[in-house]
């Protein structure tokens, strides 16, 4: 981006593809010692690249639906929510949550999910809790380039979402599409990314 005087910034973006858990992903994460969980040592091997970046993406597949809905992996996944506290400790900065996966423990879990990830300090788009949280376009200034992000499903792996809350999975849909992409440039962001 060109700022002033033709003085140009460049940003380090990592982006990181499905982030799930199958059972046996977090059993190991499993410390009997200290009867909790921690995903951190599955990231040993790229948080070079993420601690490197000025920002950095994922793509979350799986809920955060809690224990008493118990832990799973295929194919509806539901995992232990210190799994985003270890994101963000690697120095994930935001999360595309509009997948096939998202709707795998219901709306309750969709929205359990949202929770979470607030809780850990983590940005997301593409599932929302609200209509009204899903018209407001997730923006990151990154060394003064404003960048709009967001986020889009072609299906929830036939699990239906409530008629009610239509608003809480953004789906592959040309006008939502466009809906989304218009409220996003009356954000004057320098770059759009969008998940698909």
């Amino acid at each position: 981006k060109e700022i002033s005087n033709n003085v140009s910034t460049t940003i380090h973006m990592s982006v990181i593809g499905d982030v799930m858990s199958h059972s046996t992903n977090f059993k190991n994460a499993y410390d009997s010692a200290k009867k909790d969980y921690d995903f951190s040592n599955t990231f040993r091997n790229i948080s070079s690249y993420i601690k490197n970046s000025d920002i950095a993406i994922g793509n979350l597949e799986t809920t955060f639906a809690g224990e008493s809905r118990t832990y799973s992996g295929y194919p509806n996944f539901n995992t232990p929510d210190e799994l985003a506290k270890n994101l963000k400790d690697l120095g994930i900065d935001v999360l595309s949550t509009s997948n096939n996966h998202c709707m795998d423990k219901g709306y309750n879990g969709l929205a359990s999910t949202i929770d979470f990830l607030d809780d850990a300090d983590l940005l997301h788009t593409g599932t929302y809790k609200t209509e009204e949280d899903s018209k407001k376009i997730l923006i990151k200034d990154v060394k003064g380039v404003k960048i709009a992000f967001l986020s889009f499903t072609y299906g929830t792996n036939g699990i239906k979402i409530p008629t009610d809350k239509s608003y809480c999975v953004n789906l592959i849909d040309k006008d939502l599409m466009l809906e989304q992409l218009n409220l996003a440039k009356k954000e004057n962001p320098d770059v759009i990314c969008v998940s698909m």
